[in-house]
């Protein structure tokens, strides 16, 4: 019997388990890292682009803000499989980290491109206000994204917490 039967039988009589597996989380992980370094290149190629864009500062902010979004989604990612959470809420909160910081990123660029000020108020001072339709367009996402990226974060602090395991407490009440 080969070493890839004998597995897939052991995973046949084991009990089904919602926490996820180390393969799972492996590759979680392995995409996060991707889309981190990503990010990061990203960063440096919009850093190149700071005099094109409509308003500098927040040509600026873009460039910054997606060499940090890179670094947290590989910090994130490097914590993936020390969580012990469920997979179906371990991958929710994978792709509320990945959209979140898309949508932040574009929004950021989109600011920068068009001069919008109306949800990034500090790098648009002194900037008349862009057309509405694409400042709305900008601001009720990244607002909503915001909100999924926290809860993201308070998943992956719940993840991390610290378990007691069974032998442990077998053993202190000895």
């Amino acid at each position: 019997m080969s070493t890839l039967e004998k597995t897939s039988e052991s995973n046949l009589l084991e009990k089904p388990s919602s926490e996820m597996t180390s393969i799972q989380s492996e590759d979680l992980k392995r995409s996060l890292l991707w889309h981190g370094i990503l990010f990061c290149t990203l960063g440096f190629i919009l850093g190149l682009l700071i005099p094109l864009y409509a308003n500098p500062r927040a040509g600026l902010a873009a460039h910054a803000l997606s060499i940090t979004q890179g670094m947290f989604l590989a910090i994130i990612g490097l914590s993936y499989p020390y969580l012990k959470l469920p997979y179906w809420i371990a991958r929710a909160s994978f792709w509320s980290f990945l959209i979140s910081a898309y949508v932040g990123v574009i929004g950021q660029i989109l600011a920068a491109a068009f001069a919008l000020v109306r949800i990034f108020p500090m790098t648009g001072q002194g900037l008349p206000e862009g057309p509405a339709w694409l400042e709305t367009t900008v601001e009720i996402p990244t607002k909503v994204m915001t909100t999924f990226l926290l809860l993201a974060c308070f998943v992956i602090l719940y993840g991390l917490r610290p378990i007691k395991s069974s032998s442990s407490s077998q053993q202190e009440s000895k």
